[in-house]
């Protein structure tokens, strides 16, 4: 036993502790902490270890406990004893702490879709089974499809993100459902946090009890580092939240997420913008950048808006107010009063602080999680110290970091959650103290703005239907030449009176609809003009888009410079649901052109439609141009086409066609040939084509397939026009489309054959392009130009000439 008791021990014991720490600074990611834990196998490594290292420790105790010698123990001795026994107790307690191979998901809304993230200790497929189709992770990380969940990729990782492009849909994922849903609503919450900075502690302390919230918006920096054991803090333990955050200084320097960027999450539009650089300096030109995109974005989305920046822009904290930033902010929001901006939620000082100017609320959040920080040293912060538990009421002061004082509302020194509730009569703004539950404060504000959308002008038989929406009830009614229109919201039902000072017998409705019986008037609708004249001309130029989705940004790009036409066609779907809202959101800034639009299938299994629409068959004659418009949806399911309506369609274009001389169309929203998903439905296009060989028709407009494809057909042309604003969709996986896949973004035809009936008219095809489009058509006497318009470079992408 006396062996045990020579130096030898002692230096093993040294050794062993060595080793331990260097595991634990080369595994600072995956380490064990008192409270946290490392990620799988690493756990059992580093407790392994730290019990290898303490065992001469135990040997030396039991030496000293036999040959009775404590009183000769040196105090290196003693060192290593303590040190060695610390790392017993850790092996012992760590045994008692859970651990995890997995975290995630992070559910994050992105444009009409939504990313999910999620890690696993072993590296295992990426893939997701969503409606049928397998979104898998490929090797240079971007997202795949597959046709059917039976498909089996081969690329595995750790860290795995795939993009749904889906506004609603359910998966599984570590044996748990998971559903998201970023469908239009009328009423929306959400809690706002900032600076947990990985407090396990204090996140779940703020997610607690928020099921019934819509989605988590933080104002930056929820995590510490951007490591798996943070994100294991994190994610452990997912709330099926839908989470959104600004970028912050821990963020930036991640660099894994934009810096300014919108998303519309349930009809109201967040505007994530950042004060910092990717150095986690708060710079002139990084706070240029962020106001610069603020100004681009802002009336991408009608409605409700919040900015969210992790630089707060007044707070009564530590840090206080950047100046420049607080004075670029202000400005932004003074010259957009009507921008129907609600409040702006910042953090990185640790308190609550609240605002309010001109009508818009400034919260900072940073009291979510980190350690809590007032100001009580008069050298910090001057003349603006603090030192209880709240500051109530105007704080003027001359000091800059003080900025906007005059405009202050509460402060509070308590960890605490904003909860914000937006309905149709305004926004409620309730303060939670997330350790006792008590509602410290609230604040209410109406909808700044009233707002508004349309005019919507409809060429309809031999006049005109004028669709509109108001925030308030009012009569419908429009007076022109004298004459007062009015009825309900169904232009059906217009009636008229000869004199526009009577006050007509009818409801006050939200939404309008009436029926001009007139090809040429004037008129004014909520203030907005109206210049309709539907004669026939010699020369006609107008666009066609399709499939916009509500997608207001591209909405808003695809109908710039509608000066320069005379009207808009449509393929269908603008909207998803025809609700109330998405017309707000597909309908902003609406210009006041002729705009015709064939029914999509989106349209016709919608039930809530705002207003009365006109026939899914139809022909209207615009400007002496004709368009003969059909429909082969099944109207009981979403996506399935209708044999009879087929039947139906070409019946009624055989018998409408020939009643008519000049230039002809044909609009569909289910296309004849593409290239995308959808592809060809053989029975509606072997007799289309039957049709297209009997009478003289320039083009057939379609859409369905969010691409742009062009066929040409003896002389007529076929569109694909889908790729109007909803996600993009070309096809990347011959499970979905055997021999049609293409992996770029453009196609260039022709195809070569294939027995995939699908992909009908191959040898028609011209070219296939995945991006946003709109198609501008001008008609001179004697020649017909189609030029295709990238709506994002907005270069010319194609064109295409036919004899008229």
């Amino acid at each position: 036993m006396a062996m045990i008791t020579t130096t030898s021990i002692y230096v093993l014991g040294f050794i062993g502790l060595m080793i331990y720490t260097a595991i634990v600074i080369a595994n600072k990611q995956l380490c064990f902490i008192f409270g946290d834990v490392s990620d799988g196998i690493e756990y059992l490594i580093i407790c392994g270890c730290a019990l290898a290292a303490s065992i001469p420790s135990v040997l030396l105790l039991f030496a000293i406990y036999k040959q009775k010698q404590i009183l000769r123990i040196q105090s290196y001795q003693v060192i290593c004893i303590v040190f060695e026994t610390v790392l017993l107790v850790v092996c012992v307690v760590a045994v008692s702490l859970p651990h995890s191979k997995n975290w995630g998901p992070l559910i994050e809304p992105r444009g009409n879709g939504a990313s999910i993230t999620w890690w696993t200790q072993i590296k295992q497929i990426s893939s997701l089974c969503v409606e049928g189709k397998l979104y898998y992770q490929s090797d240079d990380s971007s997202t795949k499809i597959a046709g059917n969940c039976q498909y089996v990729p081969t690329y595995k990782t750790n860290n795995h993100n795939l993009l749904i492009p889906s506004v609603q849909f359910t998966f599984q994922l570590f044996d748990d459902n998971f559903t998201f849903s970023n469908v239009v609503k009328e009423d929306v919450s959400f809690f706002v946090t900032s600076d947990i900075l990985s407090s396990r502690q204090y996140l779940q302390k703020n997610v607690e009890g928020t099921q019934q919230y819509d989605i988590h918006v933080s104002a930056g920096d929820t995590i510490q580092h951007y490591s798996n054991k943070d994100m294991f803090k994190l994610l452990s333990n997912p709330d099926q939240l839908k989470f959104l955050q600004a970028v912050g200084e821990q963020d930036a320097k991640s660099a894994l997420q934009e810096f300014n960027y919108l998303q519309q999450v349930h009809g109201v539009c967040f505007y994530f913008v950042s004060a910092f650089d990717e150095h986690s300096q708060m710079t002139t030109a990084s706070i240029e950048i962020a106001i610069q995109f603020l100004e681009r974005e802002i009336y991408s989305y009608s409605g409700i808006k919040f900015i969210v920046s992790h630089q707060p822009v007044y707070s009564t904290g530590e840090h206080g107010a950047n100046p420049q930033f607080s004075i670029a902010m202000q400005s932004f929001l003074d010259r957009h009063e009507d921008s129907n901006i609600m409040a702006v939620f910042g953090g990185r000082d640790h308190v609550f602080s609240s605002y309010q100017k001109d009508g818009v609320y400034f919260f900072n959040t940073g009291g979510s999680g980190s350690r809590l920080t007032n100001v009580f040293e008069t050298s910090e912060m001057k003349n603006r110290t603090w030192k209880a538990n709240r500051l109530d009421g105007p704080q003027p002061s001359d000091q800059r970091l003080n900025f906007g004082g005059e405009f202050h509302l509460l402060s509070l020194l308590q960890h605490t959650r904003v909860e914000v509730n937006v309905s149709k009569s305004g926004v409620g703004y309730v303060i939670k103290n997330i350790e006792t539950g008590k509602v410290e404060s609230t604040f209410a504000q109406d909808i700044k703005k009233p707002r508004f959308w349309g005019p919507i002008v409809s060429p309809y038989e031999n006049g005109a239907n004028i669709t509109w929406w108001t925030r308030d009830p009012v009569k419908t009614s429009v007076c022109i030449d004298g004459k007062l229109y009015y009825g309900t919201n169904n232009m059906h039902e217009t009636q008229t009176l000869e004199d526009c000072s009577l006050e007509p017998a009818v409801e006050k409705l939200y939404f309008h609809s009436i029926f001009v019986d007139r090809q040429q008037f004037d008129a004014v609708v909520e203030g907005k003009e109206i210049h309709f004249d539907n004669r026939p001309k010699d020369s006609v130029k107008f666009i066609i888009t399709s499939d916009a989705h509500e997608m207001t940004p591209i909405i808003r790009r695809s109908i710039q410079n509608m000066e320069d036409f005379d009207f808009h066609i449509c393929g269908g779907d603008q909207t998803y649901w025809s609700t109330a809202i998405e017309y707000d959101l597909a309908f902003p800034n609406w210009h006041q052109k002729p705009f015709c639009q064939c029914q999509g299938n989106h349209e016709a299994y919608a039930t809530r439609r705002p207003v009365k629409q006109r026939d899914t068959t139809f022909h209207q004659q615009i400007n002496g141009v004709h368009f003969f418009s059909v429909f082969i949806f099944n109207e009981s399911d979403i996506a399935a086409v209708d044999d009879t309506l087929v039947n139906q369609s070409i019946t009624w274009l055989d018998e409408n066609i020939q009643l008519y001389t000049g230039t002809k169309f044909i609009l569909v929203h289910h296309p004849m040939y593409s290239t995308g998903e959808f592809g060809s439905y053989p029975l509606f296009t072997t007799q289309l084509e039957i049709i297209l060989d009997k009478y003289d028709i320039l083009a057939v407009i379609t859409g369905h397939d969010h691409i742009f494809s062009s066929y040409k057909r003896k002389n007529v042309l076929i569109l694909v026009a889908g790729s109007g604003g909803g996600p993009l969709d070309k096809v990347n996986d011959s499970s979905v489309m055997e021999d049609r896949i293409w992996n770029a973004d453009q196609l260039l035809g022709p195809l070569p054959f294939s027995p995939n009936d699908k992909s009908m008219g191959a040898n028609y095809h011209l070219y296939s392009f995945c991006g946003y489009t709109r198609t501008e058509v001008e008609l001179t006497k004697s020649v017909v130009t189609y030029l295709i318009r990238d709506l994002l470079s907005w270069e010319v992408i194609a064109e295409y000439k036919q004899d008229r």
